[in-house]
């Protein structure tokens, strides 16, 4: 059976996202810069950090937890680091100002690392080190999350201790950059959510429930009593666990930041610039970059494969996809949305049919 969905041009959910985030107190800029993101992660295939998340930012601020507009400042820096903190605002609002400051930093001093505290969900981690290679630089990010967030196990336990933790790298070429994202995790709590969303099944090997067994049953890892994810590698999940380790040393330790006892929720996040002029030159580091992924894109496929693919090709080919073809989401994800702007005083009127986008938001309350 072929699955329920609808189709929305990225425009429309920019502006959608925008007039959320707006009807929640952000101002106008910032708003926009949450739904750039957020829709972003969905062109670039990242649907489990897309627009979803409109769902739960919007709960999290009726709760308290993000403050729309909140004062983000530097709190200590030199000149090659900084402390950030974020104010509890829309994670990707700090997000883009430590790109801002690492790249002007590492443009000073050659490499430059900003992390951050009281920050929350930065989105896709590897916007922002796109975005350091886009200026040329190689950019490299990690980002952890506080007690609040742990569903994943450590190796060897029963447990939750850690969160999915993802780490991400860009890499500038004379083309689109080589950008990595990924969890430490065998799967994202996003991706759950959106296979639950979707009524199909998880993955073997990515969850256990409550009790310690494996599940693939995305309402297993919810429950109640809640499941956990496994690190990734599964039966190698010692190494998966052992890159979460660092990523909370970067993304929360280094901050002065103690995931281990409850508090509100937050993203770590510590994101690092490396200039190439500093060592052999932007000029040859592109040059060399370009002629390895040649290299290792030339090596012919094995059995089941068409090509060999570096990191972040698959994204920017989804993003040509979805810029001409429109965003896919599933009608559950879709219904939430509605009610998510209904909350903050937004109503969206349904489309009669699947060709049409309803309506933009408009205001049913002041």
């Amino acid at each position: 059976m072929e699955e329920a969905r609808r189709i929305f041009t990225a425009e429309y959910l920019r502006d959608l996202g925008t007039a959320i985030f707006e009807a929640c107190g952000a101002p106008q800029e910032e708003a926009a810069i949450v739904a750039d993101e957020l829709v972003e992660a969905d062109i670039m295939g990242f649907d489990s950090h897309g627009i979803i998340r409109c769902i739960w930012y919007v709960r999290e601020v009726l709760d308290g937890r993000i403050k729309p507009g909140g004062q983000i400042r530097v709190v200590k820096e030199t000149p090659s680091t900084a402390i950030l903190d974020c104010g509890f605002n829309f994670g990707p609002v700090s997000a883009v100002q430590m790109v801002d400051i690492v790249c002007e930093k590492a443009k000073k001093s050659s490499i430059a690392c900003v992390v951050s505290q009281n920050g929350h969900h930065v989105s896709r981690l590897g916007s922002y080190v796109q975005k350091v290679a886009e200026h040329g630089m190689i950019g490299l990010a990690v980002a952890n999350t506080s007690k609040t967030g742990h569903y994943v196990v450590p190796w060897g336990g029963r447990e939750a201790r850690l969160a999915t933790n993802p780490l991400a790298y860009g890499v500038p070429t004379s083309g689109d950059p080589v950008v990595l994202d990924m969890s430490t995790s065998m799967i994202s709590e996003g991706k759950i959510r959106v296979l639950m969303h979707q009524g199909k099944p998880l993955p073997s090997g990515c969850i256990v429930d409550a009790d310690g067994n494996p599940s693939t049953d995305p309402k297993a890892f919810y429950g109640p009593p809640r499941g956990a994810i496994m690190p990734l590698g599964s039966e190698l999940g010692y190494k998966g666990f052992g890159l979460a380790l660092l990523v909370e040393v970067l993304g929360g330790v280094l901050a002065g930041m103690d995931s281990s006892v409850e508090h509100q929720y937050l993203n770590g996040t510590c994101l690092i610039a490396i200039d190439p002029d500093a060592f052999c030159g932007r000029h040859c580091f592109i040059h060399l970059t370009d002629r390895l992924s040649e290299y290792i894109a030339s090596t012919p496929p094995a059995s089941g494969f068409d090509e060999v693919v570096l990191p972040g090709t698959l994204e920017f080919r989804m993003r040509e996809k979805r810029l001409a073809e429109g965003i896919p989401l599933d009608r559950e994800t879709w219904r939430q949305i509605v009610k998510t702007a209904e909350l903050v005083g937004l109503s969206v009127e349904e489309a009669a049919s699947d060709d049409l986008e309803p309506p933009l938001a408009a205001k049913t309350r002041p």
